[in-house]
């Protein structure tokens, strides 16, 4: 499975996704449990994976990387809008 990695975000990357050989049912199975659990009513923020509560990688809680990831995002937004406005 193709990833992307953030350590800068100013420079695209471009991976190939090979999606995971599950079937959709279990593929779809952490979604729907993390929607429907009534033991996870109000709570948010958590990240599952094969419907078990994980922690995420170190990557995934870095604040810098988080920040970049951010701010580009608002920026692709931007620059989609700034087109459809014109």
């Amino acid at each position: 499975m193709g990833l992307l990695t953030l350590s800068d975000p100013t420079k695209r990357r471009h991976t190939s996704y090979t999606p995971p050989s599950v079937p959709s049912q279990q593929g779809a199975a952490t979604t729907v449990y993390c929607a429907v659990a009534p033991e996870l009513e109000g709570l948010g923020g958590m990240y599952f994976n094969n419907c078990c509560r994980c922690l995420p990688s170190a990557e995934a809680q870095n604040e810098v990387t988080a920040r970049a990831l951010w701010e580009l995002s608002e920026r692709l937004i931007q620059e989609r809008v700034g087109r459809q406005t014109s």
